[in-house]
């Protein structure tokens, strides 16, 4: 999925006010966010194969330090002590620790049996509702849309024309990852997925308080 794990990141906030769309972002995206750091240092890898799936042509062949079972509960964990040793709120660890937890569920749904449930084993899952695009394209659309709308009532983001865009752009990029052509290359491929910070500074943007201006005493 794409908008699917940041759905789920959206309607985190019928949860909890803290943390920031910024890190609700960074969590439900982190497997994604050090993924292509390690296909660029080697560590692991993939391929392009047209056909792989319906919805993909990108073969995962080798990704168990950040998409395996057990290493998604410890990169949650992590992600949750780093953010309770700068906050101390307990609540919002716990929520940002689940939500990385998340995306490897959300994986597992859409995926082909490629998501290993430890480095140290060969066992690999996925129930393939990438095979079935037309299922798998409305039901990460609706849930999408269902979790912009929970965001927008529950969060009442300060800037709502830049909160709108952002999901108005989310949406065109998965259009354009869904009709577009294979990606010309593996470096490509890692080079473009290291551009999801632009999405999460965007949503720091988006969430960050206006400061009142002052009036002017005449």
């Amino acid at each position: 999925m794409f908008i699917g794990h940041f759905a789920i990141g959206l309607a985190a906030r019928k949860v909890a006010k803290l943390p920031s769309l910024a890190m609700l972002f960074i969590a439900v995206q982190f497997l994604d966010l050090i993924w292509p750091i390690f296909v660029l240092l080697g560590i692991e890898h993939l391929s392009i194969d047209p056909g792989n799936t319906a919805i993909t042509p990108l073969n995962f062949e080798f990704y168990p330090y950040s998409h395996s079972l057990l290493m998604a509960v410890l990169w949650g964990l992590l992600l949750a002590l780093v953010y309770w040793l700068f906050t101390k709120n307990k609540q919002g660890s716990w929520l940002l620790a689940g939500l990385v937890l998340s995306h490897w569920v959300l994986d597992l749904i859409t995926h082909r049996p490629d998501l290993p449930i430890t480095p140290f084993s060969e066992v690999k899952l996925g129930l393939g509702l990438w095979n079935y695009p037309s299922a798998a394209i409305v039901v990460e659309f609706a849930i999408f849309l269902l979790g912009a709308y929970w965001y927008f009532r529950a969060g009442n983001p300060p800037r709502k024309i830049a909160y709108w865009a952002l999901i108005a752009f989310l949406l065109i990029v998965h259009v354009v990852n869904l009709t577009g052509p294979p990606p010309p290359s593996i470096a490509a491929v890692a080079w473009s997925a290291n551009l999801m910070w632009i999405i999460v500074l965007w949503a720091w943007w988006v969430d960050r308080k206006k400061r009142a201006v002052p009036e002017q005493v005449t």
